[in-house]
């Protein structure tokens, strides 16, 4: 049997014209992964897969089991982020780890095209996903006054057309993708390679691959988190500030602009090396042949697909409404353990204090915070009852004006409570 013929007809079959490809199925020692490789390969992802697993589905339990937090457009994307990140997880680490470390196709047929499929899927979701929620949070900050807060119904919808455009886009992969039989060595060995796509409509389809699901969504994001970033570092605190309520607010600040730098930048160092790796192989194809371009390769996926793990830390870590839903998850797992608020929280609440004497302790969240020019206080929790009893609910933020101070019934309550009109609502910032 003439195994190098072979090779050449399925290199002529595959519509390859890279001699670099080629030459890496005929000399299978080209990529050859040493053992020690294989375990250290198989604990990263093997870490990365559980991690993404079990901590995005956290995130979708805290979410599911609030009734507050499905209110939230946000959260809704959040959730959104966090199921791609499972399908991440669960489908594109393990089933191309296996494929790429094999050198084999050992899965049913029909899975060489869902798994790509897949994969491509969830990836454009998960990125789709950030920018969607990078877009929310820009519109809440920049232009808070301008229209009501997206709903949820309009997040459902923007989550479905998400979805969709992600599914078109990997719809291509499972019309190339093929498991072809192959002799090597005196052993037959089933590959899943592009059949069915000619070379250049493939560059074509990598490169638009690239382009949205790394580039343009990079560009929209650094820009609105950079706007926002500007808006929050420059905004001053109206009126005449204590020193403690100014620190308090820079601090806070610090702490917003922190996080969206960190999402910004895990976001572009985790996707940089194997987008990279992507144009590179089209602008200098031989790179394939390269002895070490497997470990290379593994290195650039990994960190790539490491990405699925990081946000639920992220989002967790700076959205003190998720933490606190979160603790009170855990309350109901450890009946014994008292919630206590955070110190961010209290930092929040030390330098905005106003005082409402029938304010409901038991809904320790922030209270009311300075806009607008001193006069004006957003209340962001969710009720309020003030010296005259008036009432106000959960939908939006109220607003309240200070009555005059020649009344010795005001002299350390608000006593007149005016609720606004809904387009003076602001928006209630998830960070």
């Amino acid at each position: 049997m003439n195994t190098t013929s072979e090779y050449d007809d399925l290199c002529a079959s595959a519509n390859w014209t890279d001699d670099a490809e080629c030459l890496a199925l005929e000399e299978g020692s080209l990529y050859q992964v040493p053992t020690a490789m294989v375990v250290l390969l198989s604990i990263c992802y093997g870490a990365i897969s559980v991690v993404a697993v079990v901590g995005n589905s956290l995130v979708i339990w805290v979410i599911v089991c609030s009734r507050r937090m499905q209110r939230s457009a946000t959260n809704c994307f959040i959730a959104n982020l966090a199921m791609a990140d499972i399908a991440i997880g669960l489908f594109s680490v393990p089933f191309q780890f296996q494929a790429a470390l094999l050198q084999r196709w050992n899965l049913p047929h029909f899975m060489c095209a869902f798994c790509p499929f897949v994969q491509v899927l969830s990836v454009n979701v998960s990125v789709f996903t950030l920018t969607a929620i990078a877009v929310d949070r820009h519109r809440a900050i920049i232009k808070p006054l301008r229209g009501a807060r997206p709903s949820s119904l309009r997040a459902r919808l923007t989550v479905a057309s998400i979805w969709v455009l992600g599914g078109g886009l990997a719809l291509p992969m499972t019309i190339a993708m093929r498991v072809t039989e192959l002799h090597q060595g005196g052993v037959t060995k089933p590959f899943c390679y592009n059949m069915n796509l000619t070379p250049e409509q493939m560059m074509l389809y990598r490169r638009v691959l690239v382009a949205l699901q790394y580039f343009v969504p990079l560009c929209v994001i650094s820009v609105v988190y950079a706007r926002m970033g500007l808006r929050l570092w420059g905004s001053r605190a109206p009126g005449n500030a204590e020193n403690m309520r100014d620190a308090n607010l820079l601090r806070n600040k610090k702490r917003v602009i922190k996080m969206l730098v960190i999402v910004v930048a895990i976001f572009a160092i985790c996707w940089l090396p194997l987008q990279s790796y992507n144009v590179l192989q089209d602008i200098y194809p031989q790179i394939n042949g390269y002895k070490y371009i497997n470990i290379i390769w593994f290195c650039c996926d990994w960190l790539a697909m490491s990405n699925s793990c990081y946000n639920p830390f992220i989002y967790g870590i700076y959205n003190e409404k998720f933490k606190r839903e979160f603790r009170q998850r855990l309350r109901i797992l450890c009946p014994r353990r008292q919630w206590e608020p955070s110190a961010a929280e209290n930092s929040s609440m030390a330098g905005n204090e106003v005082e409402l004497s029938d304010y409901d302790k038991s809904r320790k969240g922030r209270i009311l915070t300075p806009f607008n020019g001193g006069t004006s206080y957003v209340y962001r929790s969710a009720s309020v009852r003030c010296k005259d009893n008036v009432h106000y609910g959960v939908a939006g933020a109220a607003a309240f004006n200070h009555a005059s101070t020649s009344s010795p019934h005001t002299s350390n309550h608000l006593r007149i409570c005016q609720h606004q009109q809904p387009h003076h609502q602001l928006h209630e910032l998830d960070f």
